[in-house]
């Protein structure tokens, strides 16, 4: 009789040593399944909480409607921030050009305003041309294809691009009248009276001192329109370090982000019957790993947001070699039939161990070595385990971005203003002066010309009014964010909602139909 016959014979258990009775069944049963929460509390075992498709495609259609919404209200942001300062800006580019702004004080300035123009005139006047130049900036964006076939279409772009904004500002700045909304064809081309580069005297003859003399005069002519086409490009780039910096230094998702599990591969043809190999199969990936190029367009500077999402993560440091846990078939035998109903099953968790390192030890002494599998006094990568980890839409990043451009915006006019009044008052008083006008009223082209202390407390008062301004309408948008925010479990209400209201109608239509 073998080892096993006695309990056998006594129909406790099988030849294979399973057990018949259902007590000794539910007895094993109960013993792997706290030894495996033991193994799995110590860190020795990690559970496999895999996620069903079922779980990532609605996770993905939840990040899709944020970042959806998250953008509709990005642009509704940007757009009433734009409208709501209009009037502002145009009244900051008078005070940096006529002499008259640095006797009035900056309780009574607001007042002038409205006694000098109409409301209108205050608040449309180069608007319907910043509309088209931001049209022509919209549809450019559209015309990429063509673009890059067509080299020379980028420079004629910007080039219209950049007179539509020197016509707005001659607009706010009342050389040009409000009543004539866009330019004529003729604005455009140099060398007409209405472009901002007027034509020179022509050449007495066609000797080369005299050719040389027409060439410079060209030069000094164009000279204010490219000191605004430099102010332009200085702000473009004062603008686009400052926004990375502010966005970089306040709250927001993107630092300690949630990454979204990528889409599943594409469905492979039916594998062909297996071969035995002597290798051991590849490891499974895991399911949470790094997206793939993120794609987020946050403002004209939106790509080096967009560069810092779509940069891959840093590869995790080095980590002390752990014992890798196997789950042992021992257990496999032991669930009951409503478990295999179920699919329930208890494999028993089991770790290997390592001889000792003292070579003197006696023979067949063991050691096992049970390391935490994330910790305090773990490595670098192990305590970024122990940060929370936020849901990184564009509807939770809304109040960073929006806070960005205001700050942006403020504090780029504040760091450009000498450049800027020096180059406004370069194209006012040459326009002036080539239609007759005077200019006795308008500041020295020099930085520091008409500086005082009243001029500098109504620049900076006007700033406080546009974060005021700016302000209240970015405390708006940040409030209809998170009105239209949902957490994972709301959203899985939501579904549900949608699929009940969807059964409900297809029933309804079911009875009505004979």
């Amino acid at each position: 009789m073998t080892r096993l016959g006695p309990l056998t014979a006594q129909a406790l258990y099988d030849s294979r040593g399973r057990p018949h009775n259902n007590s000794t069944r539910r007895m094993n049963r109960d013993m792997i399944r706290a030894h495996n929460e033991v193994m799995q509390v110590i860190g020795v075992a990690e559970p496999d909480n895999v996620p069903t498709e079922a779980d990532l495609e609605s996770v993905r259609r939840y990040v899709d409607y944020e970042e959806t919404m998250g953008h509709r209200l990005l642009r509704i942001g940007r757009t009433l921030e734009v409208g709501g300062v209009w009037g502002v800006n145009g009244l900051r580019a008078r005070i940096l050009l006529y002499k008259r702004y640095a006797d009035i004080s900056f309780f009574d300035l607001f007042r002038y305003e409205k006694s000098q123009r109409s409301m209108s005139n205050l608040f449309l006047a180069g608007l319907p041309t910043f509309l088209a130049g931001h049209a022509l900036k919209l549809g450019s964006h559209q015309w990429a294809p063509a673009r890059a076939r067509k080299r020379w279409l980028n420079p004629l772009l910007s080039y219209i691009r950049v007179h539509l904004q020197l016509y707005v500002f001659m607009q706010r700045a009342d050389i040009i009248p409000a009543s004539k909304w866009f330019p004529s064809w003729t604005y455009f081309i140099p060398g007409f009276p209405s472009s901002p580069i007027p034509a020179p005297e022509p050449p007495k003859d066609l000797t080369a001192a005299s050719l040389v003399q027409y060439i410079g005069a060209w030069c000094i002519n164009a000279l204010p329109f490219a000191s605004f086409v430099l102010w332009g490009r200085l702000w473009t780039r004062v603008t686009t370090y400052m926004w990375q910096e502010f966005y970089a230094r306040l709250p927001n998702t993107v630092h300690h982000r949630r990454h979204l599990p990528p889409p599943p591969p594409p469905q492979a043809a039916p594998p062909s019957p297996p071969v035995v190999d002597a290798q051991p199969p590849p490891p499974r990936q895991p399911v949470d790993l790094p997206p793939q190029n993120r794609a987020e367009l946050l403002r004209d500077i939106d790509a080096q947001v967009a560069s810092e999402s779509t940069t891959p993560p840093d590869p995790p440091p080095s980590q002390p070699l752990r014992r890798p846990s196997a789950f042992s078939t021992r257990g496999d035998d032991f669930g009951s039939d409503d478990e295999e109903e179920g699919g329930i099953s208890a494999p028993l968790i089991s770790f290997d161990v390592e001889a000792t390192d003292s070579t003197d030890a006696p023979p067949g002494l063991w050691s096992a070595e049970l390391r935490p599998s994330a910790g305090p006094e773990g490595s670098p990568y192990g305590l970024a385990a122990l940060h929370p980890t936020y849901v990184d839409t564009m509807l939770t990043r809304l109040p960073a971005c929006l806070a960005s451009d205001i700050f942006t915006v403020i504090s780029a006019y504040v760091i450009v203003a000498p450049y800027e009044a020096m180059a406004l008052r370069l194209v006012a008083r040459a326009y002036r002066e080539r239609m007759g006008l005077p200019v006795f009223d308008i500041h020295e082209w020099k930085i520091f010309s008409g500086l005082t202390w009243r001029s500098v407390t109504n620049f900076v008062g006007l700033e406080f009014v546009h974060l005021i301004i700016a302000g209240e309408l970015w405390a708006m948008i940040s409030s209809l964010s998170q009105l239209f925010h949902m957490t994972e479990e709301e959203w899985k209400e939501f579904e549900e909602m949608r699929r009940a209201e969807v059964q409900r109608e297809r029933e309804a239509i079911q009875r009505t139909e004979p």
